[in-house]
Parts: C-alpha cells; sequence; structure tokens
C-alpha cells in the first residue's frame, strides 16, 4: 500500500501544473470563463491519470517484485478521475480566505474517509480494505464538496485567454512539482528499491506519523499564506514583509509544539501503538521530524515566492531541495544504513533552507532572528530525545 500510494502521488504531483494557486493569484480568479476553463483542465487531466495509472501498474508490480500492486495500483488510480471531478469552489474559497467552508468539507470528508476505513479493515483485515476505503472516501468528499460550497454552474469549456494563462503560470509550476515530488514521494521511490519490504513499512509507519505537523505547516503556508499574500503583493506591497513575518511566526509557532511533541513521546507512541516488530520506527520517526522541521523554516519563504508570481525561482529551489535530499539520502544510506539515509536527508534540508535564505534575501523579507530561534529550540529538543535513545547513534 505504501508504494502504491508512492506512485499514485507521483502521478498526480507530475501532472500538477499548479490550477489551484493560479485561481488563487490571478485577477480573473472570479471569472466563470477562467473557472470552468480550470475545471476542464482538471478534470481532463483526472481521467489521464487514472488511465496512466492503470497502465503503469502491472509494469511496477514486476519490477518491484510484488504481485499485489497491479490491481491494488489500478483500483487507486480511479481516486484521480473521481478527484478531477472536485468543485472548482474549493480554489475560489480560498482565493477569498472562506476557510470555515473548505474546513466543514474536509473534516467531514476525513470522518467518512476514517469510519469506513477502520470499519473495513476491522472486518476485512487486508489491504484491500485501505484501497476501497480511499476510492469512497474521495467519491464522499467531492459529493460534500458540491453540496456545501457555494452554487457555481460547472460547464466544460476552454476559453482561449484563460486556457493561455493557465498554461503560462502552470508550465512552471508542473516543472516545480516534479522537482517537489523527486525530492519528497520519489525518496520513498528510491526507498522501497533499497530496502526490504519489512523495512519499507516500518520506516512507512514513521512517515505518515512525523508527516502531520509538516502537512499542517504546509497547509498553513499554502492555504493560508499564499492567498493573504498574493492579495497583499497586489493591493499594498509596502506591507508583504510584515504579513509574511506574521504568519511565518503562527505557523512556525504551531510547527514547533507538533514537532516537539512528536519527538518527545515517539519512542513510547510507537510502542504503545504497535507491537516489537515495528519499534523501530520510533528512532526513525525522531530523526524524519528533525528532516522535517528544518525544511519547514523555508516553507513560508518558498509561498510567498509563489505568491509574489515568481515561478522560475520557485521551480530553481525545488529542483535543489530534489536533488539535495535524494544525493544527501544515498550517502546517508551507504554511510550507516537507514539512520544514515535519514540524517542524509537533515543534512541536505540544511543547506536548502540556506538557499531558501539567498532568496528570501534578494526579495527582501528575510527573517533570520525568527528562523534561528525556531532551529535553535528545534535542535534543542532532539538532543533531549536522542540522549536516552543509543541506538539512534
Amino acid at each position: 500500500m505504501a508504494l502504491a500510494t508512492v506512485f499514485l502521488v507521483g502521478l498526480q504531483m507530475f501532472s500538477d501544473i499548479g490550477l489551484k494557486p493560479a485561481v488563487i493569484r490571478d485577477p480573473r480568479g472570479d471569472d466563470p470563463e477562467f473557472l470552468n476553463t480550470a475545471w476542464t483542465i482538471q478534470v481532463v487531466r483526472g481521467l489521464l491519470l487514472c488511465v496512466i495509472g492503470a497502465a503503469i501498474a502491472y509494469p511496477l508490480s514486476l519490477i518491484y517484485g510484488q504481485p499485489i500492486l497491479f490491481p491494488l495500483l489500478a483500483v487507486l488510480s480511479t481516486t484521480a478521475a473521481i478527484n478531477g471531478f472536485m468543485s472548482i469552489g474549493m480554489a475560489t474559497a480560498e482565493r477569498r480566505l472562506d476557510f470555515r467552508t473548505i474546513t466543514i468539507v474536509q473534516l467531514v470528508g476525513q470522518l467518512v474517509s476514517i469510519i469506513l476505513l477502520v470499519t473495513l479493515a476491522y472486518f476485512w483485515r487486508s489491504v484491500w480494505a485501505l484501497a476501497v476505503a480511499n476510492v469512497i472516501s474521495s467519491a464522499a468528499t467531492v459529493a460534500i464538496a458540491y453540496a456545501v460550497l457555494p452554487r457555481h454552474r460547472h460547464r466544460f469549456m476552454l476559453d482561449g485567454e484563460s486556457t493561455k494563462s493557465l498554461i503560462h503560470f502552470g508550465r512552471w509550476m508542473l516543472f516545480s512539482t516534479l522537482a517537489t515530488y523527486l525530492g519528497g514521494e520519489g525518496l520513498k521511490a528510491v526507498q522501497g528499491g533499497l530496502l526490504t519490504p519489512a523495512e519499507f513499512g516500518i520506516l512507512a509507519i514513521a512517515y505518515t506519523i512525523a508527516g502531520i505537523p509538516n502537512d499542517l505547516a504546509l497547509k498553513l503556508s499554502g492555504s493560508i499564506g499564499l492567498p493573504v499574500l498574493a492579495e497583499t503583493y497586489l493591493n499594498a506591497p509596502q506591507n508583504a514583509r510584515a504579513i509574511l513575518h506574521a504568519l511565518r511566526l503562527r505557523t512556525l509557532g504551531v510547527s514547533l509544539l507538533l514537532y516537539a511533541s512528536v519527538m518527545i513521546l515517539a519512542e513510547p507512541l510507537i510502542r504503545i501503538l504497535y507491537d516489537s516488530r515495528y519499534h523501530e520506527a520510533g528512532v526513525y520517526l525522531i530523526v524524519l521530524s528533525l528532516a522535517n522541521a528544518i525544511a519547514s523554516v523555508g516553507q513560508g519563504y518558498t509561498a510567498a515566492i509563489l505568491a509574489i508570481g515568481r515561478a522560475p525561482q520557485y521551480f530553481f529551489l525545488m529542483t535543489a531541495s530534489a536533488f539535495l535530499r535524494i544525493v544527501g539520502m544515498l550517502l546517508g544510506f551507504y554511510a550507516n544504513d537507514i539512520i544514515g539515509m535519514l540524517y542524509g536527508v537533515s543534512v541536505a534540508n540544511i543547506i536548502l533552507v540556506i538557499l531558501v535564505w539567498i532568496s528570501a534575501y534578494n526579495f527582501e523579507f528575510l527573517d533570520l532572528k525568527l528562523d534561528f530561534q525556531f532551529l535553535s529550540i528545534i535542535f534543542l529538543i532532539w538532543i533531549s530525545s536522542v540522549y536516552f535513545i543509543p541506538e539512534i547513534y
């Protein structure tokens, strides 16, 4: 399931042309023709992803020597087609900062997903419970979005000017998301080839838990930071630096609490949730949290770079991120197996943050004082967490 998810996410990211950021930042973001064009492209993209996912399912099952990947990935690919029909109102709600409605859609969708997933897993006791629950919950979330979001008459159309604008912005977003995948989910694809299925499964547990603070930081930077900064830059660019500082102060504050909690509670948490076969995940979880915490320092800056329309600079940073993380992971793995691999990613993230600082300095919104305060506390918590776990070294 972990491998199937890696490639499904990869398909989605490999075809991401930044439709939501385009709607958020484009002056025509409330124009029905622009919105319907974006929705039409989104639907076509989802259907293509479904076909491609089904087509590569069998070759991937042979590459990884896991026959179940064939039917599993074929079934999961249908979620791409379903999500392609998601209401474009999700993007316009973010543009208008209507997070109440967005939260209702996402929470109800997650609630349906969790109830369905736990129920199916309890009775089915199979990986298919995860796959079927994913498909049904995707359909439920799309349906809920149409029921809750403000009415918009969705029609298939391709307005020439809108299509040109979306493609112009989207080409850089496509390249950027390719690089983002290689530096994120792509790492897992490589790890799946380096490790045994059992080792990869244990590491996947650590990735899932360590991803909670990281996902929240990305959500705050993307869903709140991007529209707020885009609006500020268009109407009052002189206030952009102060707005970015306020946003990052809150985002890093929330992230700090979550990362600290995960690092401190990692070992007892894993021992409570899982039997002895999975206890190594506690050690991995601490190191992954460190790597993610370091990377979170740059997320507010990269959202700001995207908000002001500097897509080429954003692409450069995402490409550097992918290259550094892959190299760090490989060097770390051959130096000290799985732990070395994770520390290699941490070192790569430090170098990446320095590159982000250089870009932030060039755009005149660098905030080193806040960054050093956050990093100092994170490193102190990490040292405290690993002090009692000799095997982490």
